[in-house]
């Protein structure tokens, strides 16, 4: 008999040194202030980094004024079912891509959540990578259709759901618009498409706009 714990797989990316980040935002840098092997009682470390780096959520006040902050998402945003579908744009994902999802499989429905995994999961590694300016995200137009089925969460595997060199903001305050979440910089490269369970929590940070998260999954029994 199976215990409840087995099954998970970690979909978190490591924060480490130097990890790839948001161009202009500070470098992941991991300070040393006593080591044991030093001489010190303990070891202690404080952790320099932009909340928007690595694994994350962006919480409603990233693009809204009046958004909310990440320390008051709903725990239960990211517990739960959630489907992880495999899209392969040409460039941003489209309304056509996501309508060929549901053609073969089902119509996405009000209140799921919905992850996708797009050619940059393909790489072994894009963390330890020059930042790639020209990685798959969703487009405004693709924005609008997740937020006009009112899906609960959206997730994507790279450190932005918009595009860079055009429609980011729009597709951010078109999805949190629409109070759909965002999650980013997902692990997807051992992942195939179907139907999951999920448990990922933000941090509870007074006043942030996102946090790191841990994410796992679990193939739906």
């Amino acid at each position: 008999m199976a215990m409840w714990y087995e099954g998970w797989t970690d979909v978190t990316y490591p924060i480490f040194e130097g990890m790839t980040g948001w161009p202009g935002q500070p470098q992941t840098d991991l300070e040393t202030l006593s080591c044991i092997h030093c001489g010190d009682s303990a070891m202690v470390s404080v952790l320099h980094m932009s909340l928007h780096s690595g694994t994350h959520m962006d919480a409603p006040s990233h693009f809204l004024a009046q958004g909310i902050d990440i320390s008051q998402a709903p725990f239960e945003v990211g517990m739960g079912p959630v489907r992880i579908a495999d899209v392969n744009p040409e460039a941003e994902v489209r309304p056509e891509d996501l309508d060929a999802y549901e053609a073969r499989t089902r119509p996405v429905k009000q209140g799921e959540r919905l992850i996708l995994r797009t050619q940059n999961s393909n790489k072994a590694n894009w963390l330890q990578e020059d930042f790639d300016r020209h990685y798959h995200a969703i487009g405004p137009d693709a924005a609008a259709w997740i937020g006009k089925r009112k899906l609960r969460l959206i997730g994507v595997d790279y450190l932005s759901v918009g595009p860079f060199h055009h429609g980011n903001p729009q597709t951010h305050r078109t999805l949190m618009g629409a109070q759909v979440w965002i999650i980013e910089g997902i692990d997807l490269r051992n992942v195939s498409e179907g139907d999951y369970e999920m448990i990922c929590l933000p941090l509870k940070i007074a006043g942030g706009d996102a946090s790191p998260i841990r994410i796992l999954i679990r193939k739906h029994q």
